[in-house]
């Protein structure tokens, strides 16, 4: 039996309702007995509850609830009828090592706006994460049960992440198409779960760390006005690190100097409308608010500004700044200095560029921040084609970056 600390709470990585552990009722995977689940019926959104084996209650005497304050069985996933814990408010599935109190998930917040690409990101994010980086940087990177809402069941994150990205870009060569609203599709309020395991080296001793990555793919919608982002947002407002993704093409000034063969191929700012750091402003007025922050008091969770389709920008950025078109060079660690020198050519660019006000925000609000020129495909699709062979562009630059400021990546020398 695990021992747990009576006054610490856990958060469910789908609803984030935070509770005790022994607060979590228990349900098999399987059972031929099915029952009406009503609060997956609300989290969900869906019109009729879903038929689900029968959720236990932590019920028992006053003095085996006081037990549980302190001591749990461990869930041992042996048979399909296995009792494991679910969350006491949306009923679904807690990760294992979360049930079990071995683990701190660490939520990766990626917010954006509808054009700023973060559905190529995450599919192309991911596979090098797990084909490339977890051997150059010696992590260990496995994915973890999180839910299928198509077939009302617990699913390995690998598949689907096959589903939503890894068949479409890897196999289709195909841009992943435009996340629906949650609202529309209730599989968006799902996230992909990965397990990283990596190893420090502490006082000539090495140390390995475990967390969990809970990343969601939010719509743009979902996050545009303060009451979605009331309802959609909140994964973000817990977040252990936030990537803020911009389209840098959102600026006339930008999209003015793009060649015209460049600029046939890509909306208009006009065209998208609204301001590309609106995102931006809903969660500084919002984490401002939850946290009852004083005036001079900055945010502490690590903030990436994160340009996206970098790729579109090689002939109007200046000579001095085409280092960010070269792949970032992490083995033995995380290049700090490499990444420095680009966030201050991308901080320039910014703010000779129409965005100054979104890099003073970013510098001024949070306490913790960096900016990155990323590009997930390498190429500008023609149509929904892409290339057979994608070559991104530092897409694991900003991920690492907080990682590193997380303290469980060290840097180079």
């Amino acid at each position: 039996m695990p021992f747990i600390w009576p006054w610490t709470r856990i958060s469910c990585p789908f609803c984030f309702e935070e509770f005790h552990l022994s607060e979590a009722p228990t349900r098999p995977s399987e059972s031929k007995a099915l029952f009406p689940d009503e609060k997956m019926r609300d989290f969900l959104g869906m019109t009729y509850p879903p038929e689900m084996p029968m959720a236990i209650e932590p019920h028992g005497s006053w003095l085996l609830r006081s037990v549980r304050k302190f001591h749990l069985p461990l869930c041992r996933e042996v048979t399909p009828e296995s009792p494991i814990r679910i969350c006491p408010k949306c009923h679904l599935y807690l990760p294992q090592a979360l049930a079990n109190w071995n683990r701190r998930s660490n939520i990766i917040a990626i917010v954006g706006s509808r054009s700023s690409g973060k559905s190529n990101y995450f599919g192309v994010l991911l596979k090098q994460l797990e084909t490339r980086y977890a051997a150059e940087l010696n992590f260990g990177f496995r994915p973890q049960m999180t839910f299928d809402v198509r077939e009302m069941r617990r699913m390995d994150s690998r598949k689907l992440y096959e589903r939503r990205y890894g068949q479409r870009l890897f196999r289709d060569h195909r841009v992943i198409q435009q996340t629906e609203r949650s609202e529309v599709d209730a599989d968006i309020k799902i996230p992909l779960i990965y397990r990283l395991t990596l190893s420090q080296t502490v006082r000539g001793k090495e140390r390995l760390r475990a967390i969990d990555l809970v990343i969601f793919d939010a719509a743009g919608e979902d996050l545009s006005t303060m009451r979605n982002f009331h309802s959609f947002g909140r994964y973000a407002l817990n977040a252990s690190g936030i990537i803020v993704m911009v389209d840098p093409f959102r600026y006339p000034a930008i999209y003015r100097k793009l060649p015209p063969e460049i600029r046939n191929k890509i909306p208009a700012p006009d065209a998208i409308g609204g301001n590309p750091g609106e995102i931006l402003d809903y969660y500084l007025s919002y984490k401002t608010n939850e946290s009852a922050l004083r005036p001079d008091e900055k945010i502490k969770t690590p903030t990436a500004l994160v340009l996206t389709k970098i790729d579109m920008l090689r002939q109007i950025l200046p000579r001095e700044s085409q280092s960010l078109f070269q792949e970032t060079n992490h083995s033995g660690g995380f290049n700090r200095k490499v990444c420095e020198r680009k966030s201050d050519q991308i901080l320039q660019f910014l703010t000779e560029n129409g965005a100054g006000d979104l890099a003073a925000n970013i510098r001024t609000q949070f306490e913790t921040s960096s900016f990155f020129g990323v590009s997930a495909l390498g190429a500008i699709p023609e149509g929904e084609a892409i290339p057979r062979q994608i070559r991104p562009i530092n897409v694991v630059d900003p991920l690492l970056w907080i990682l590193h400021q997380l303290k469980y990546l060290n840097a180079r020398g």
